[in-house]
């Protein structure tokens, strides 16, 4: 290039020629006068403030968000057998919320029987002092009596019946049905099977059990003597209470009895034992019968009806 050519030939600006002026990277230079004046490359960037300390509100607000969540952990902790505590205590509180009103059902159901009690008392009172006295009403008032009434008051209103009555048939009758129920309320005496009852295998022994031996009144010119004869069959090792009973056609005909043949009534399956061993006994003298098992518990008792 020779001096003078500037004049023809400019040299461009290069203020936008790298990046561009408006909105670009910065411009290199610009022009200054003849020349070209560089600018710095160097770019500046914007500093970062540092974070500001931790206020004291700040701190309290940790603390006391992880003091509250330590307490909760510490609470559910003992939450635990507390809550199974608790479930105890209900269920045994429901049990014995059950008990009173078992014992409030039971209170009531007495005090209504004392009531009926008392009322069959004024009735046979009643009765007994007319002086023209009914053997059809003596006889219902006996029904009555056996059927509503509780022992102990059953048989002995039933004997004082037996005493005042005009009726021969109601006085013996109310007499027979008097002793049966006396003698019935000593047979629940026991709450219990005694222990060593079970006789031992292939032996009639009985052990401590109760044995009543029944013979039907209907029947008693044959049933007695049979009843009796069954006495025979306590061993001497036989330490429970054995005894023969006349069981009254007017109980025969209750519910739970209707008894027409030859019997052992026991409760399954603890008494089992103790009635196959009668049955083998009876079977040896010549007398079958027939096994009728209870649903009523009578622990330690098995009773025998004759009534052939």
């Amino acid at each position: 290039m020779y001096p003078g050519d500037n004049a023809r030939h400019k040299i461009p600006d290069c203020t936008d020629a790298i990046g561009g002026a408006r909105g670009g990277a910065p411009a290199l230079g610009r022009r200054a006068g003849a020349g070209f004046v560089p600018f710095s490359t160097e770019v500046t960037l914007s500093e970062e403030k540092p974070a500001p300390p931790p206020t004291l509100l700040d701190v309290l607000t940790k603390f006391v968000t992880f003091v509250s969540l330590a307490v909760a952990l510490f609470a559910a902790w003992k939450a635990l057998p507390a809550d199974a505590e608790i479930k105890r205590l209900q269920v045994e509180t429901q049990r014995l919320d059950l008990a009173l009103k078992q014992a409030d059902a039971e209170l009531k159901n007495l005090e209504s029987n004392r009531r009926v009690t008392l009322e069959l008392y004024q009735e046979v009172k009643k009765v007994i002092e007319k002086k023209a006295q009914d053997p059809r009403e003596e006889d219902a008032l006996r029904v009555l009596v056996e059927s509503l009434a509780d022992d102990p008051f059953r048989w002995k209103l039933l004997r004082v019946l037996a005493v005042g009555a005009a009726s021969p048939e109601v006085k013996e009758t109310a007499a027979a049905t008097s002793r049966f129920y006396e003698e019935e309320a000593t047979s629940q005496t026991r709450l219990s099977a005694p222990a060593g009852a079970t006789p031992s295998q292939g032996s009639a022994a009985f052990g401590a059990y109760n044995i009543d031996i029944f013979y039907c009144q209907a029947k008693q010119a044959t049933s007695e003597p049979t009843a009796r004869s069954v006495l025979q069959l306590r061993a001497q090792g036989d330490t429970g209470r054995w005894r023969v009973r006349s069981l009254p056609e007017s109980i025969n005909r209750q519910p739970g009895y209707g008894v027409a043949t030859n019997e052992i009534r026991f409760t399954p399956p603890e008494e089992r034992p103790v009635a196959e061993a009668l049955s083998k006994a009876l079977s040896a003298r010549g007398v079958s019968t027939q096994f009728r098992e209870t649903s009523y518990p009578t622990p330690g008792y098995v009773s025998v009806f004759i009534c052939q």
